[in-house]
């Protein structure tokens, strides 16, 4: 499905700028990792350890929402059924073998107001990136707007506060294998997600 929008649109994945809230938007489209569920309940630990510490906002971010975005998609009005086919259709061309997933600090990013309180890692994860890109080339090969980020950082946002913590490592890492990438239907002020298509990493 060609559909003459290729472009390079080189996102700011670290959510650094304040954005302006689109009450028309619905429904929120991207590509991400999951951490396995004792995994995405080890981080909302971490993340209530942080707001205890700091006196931070205690509206965690539920287990069952936490995620590594990869390449956004795009915001719309209601959930586009084509382009979720050309999504779908685009990532089953994606080749990559499961690797490791490990932050090992948290920190605030600067968004405005509502600062995300993230987790992340002083490596950037080669795996990660090399992923990134090969899913940008399919949605470019599939005549969709894509997203490539050269300095593409992983998080995980555990939560937001107007206030800011400090970087600061963590006693553990955080640690997973990345065995698949999903798509992600993001139902926007319902704070809940779908998932509309998943594909294993088999090299």
């Amino acid at each position: 499905m060609r559909r003459n929008q290729q472009s390079f649109a080189f996102a700011d994945t670290g959510n650094r700028r304040a954005r302006k809230f689109d009450p028309s938007v619905k429904s929120n489209l991207f590509l991400a990792v999951l951490p396995e569920p004792e995994t995405a309940l080890q981080a909302v630990e971490i993340g209530r350890h942080l707001s205890l510490e700091f006196g931070l906002s205690r509206n965690f971010r539920s287990h069952e929402l936490m995620h590594v975005s990869l390449n956004p998609i795009g915001a719309y009005p209601r959930l586009p059924e084509d382009v979720v086919f050309a999504v779908c259709a685009a990532m089953a061309n994606v080749h990559a073998m499961p690797f490791e997933m490990s932050f090992d600090r948290a920190m605030s990013f600067a968004n405005g107001y509502a600062r995300p309180l993230v987790l992340s890692s002083a490596l950037r994860s080669e795996e990660m990136m090399d992923l990134h890109v090969q899913l940008a080339k399919e949605m470019w090969s599939a005549g969709l707007i894509f997203s490539y980020n050269p300095r593409f950082l992983p998080h995980m946002t555990l939560l937001y506060d107007e206030k800011t913590v400090p970087e600061r490592e963590l006693a553990e890492p955080l640690r997973w294998t990345v065995r698949e990438f999903v798509l992600v239907h993001s139902l926007v002020g319902e704070g809940r997600h779908e998932y509309l298509g998943r594909w294993p990493l088999l090299g």
